[in-house]
């Protein structure tokens, strides 16, 4: 009871450039790249691993003695 109770800081922040056109712009247009470069790696993934496989399988049938 003696001593002063701290108080918590409090700051007021303004964004000195803020646009919100702008900005609901870039979201779309961040959103939209991501979908399109996830969905290319994993067509590119897909094909890698499936001609992994074919050489696995390959190798395994000539060389294997099956």
């Amino acid at each position: 009871m003696l001593m002063k109770k701290p108080k918590h800081r409090s700051f007021d922040y303004e964004p000195r450039f803020y646009d919100p056109a702008k900005d609901e712009v870039e979201k779309k247009k961040n959103r939209l790249s991501f979908r399109s470069s996830r969905m290319r790696k994993k067509g590119k993934s897909n094909v890698f691993l499936i001609a992994l496989i074919l050489l696995v399988l390959y190798f395994m049938i000539n060389y294997g003695g099956f």
